[in-house]
Parts: C-alpha cells; structure tokens; sequence
C-alpha cells in the first residue's frame, strides 16, 4: 500500500477532509516531526514499522 493523500484517507475513514488534515497535524505536532516523510522515517528507526524493498525481490 502506498501513501494515500487526505482526500483517499477521508473516504476510507468516512471523515471529512478537514478532520484528517487535523488528526495529522496534531499527530505531527506530538512526534514532533514536520511532515508525514518524517513520520515514517521515525517509525521505521524506531521499529513500529518495517520498510520493504520496493523491487519484491
């Protein structure tokens, strides 16, 4: 799954678009990062997440 923009996550969700940008901007403020690159890059150095290799092999 790739990234998936505000409007995508919205419908997903049945929230308004306003209401993701929200919950990611407070999200953003408490890790303390500036922007969703970031967010994952924190993840993945943490181990919350496992980043794949993009090729499948």
């Amino acid at each position: 799954m790739g990234a998936q923009s505000d409007d995508e996550v919205a419908r997903a969700m049945f929230l308004g678009r306003a209401t993701v940008k929200t919950y990611l901007n407070r999200l953003l403020s408490k890790l303390r990062q500036r922007g969703r690159v970031q967010a994952v890059v924190l993840a993945d150095e943490t181990g919350l997440i496992q980043l794949g290799d993009e090729t499948g092999g």
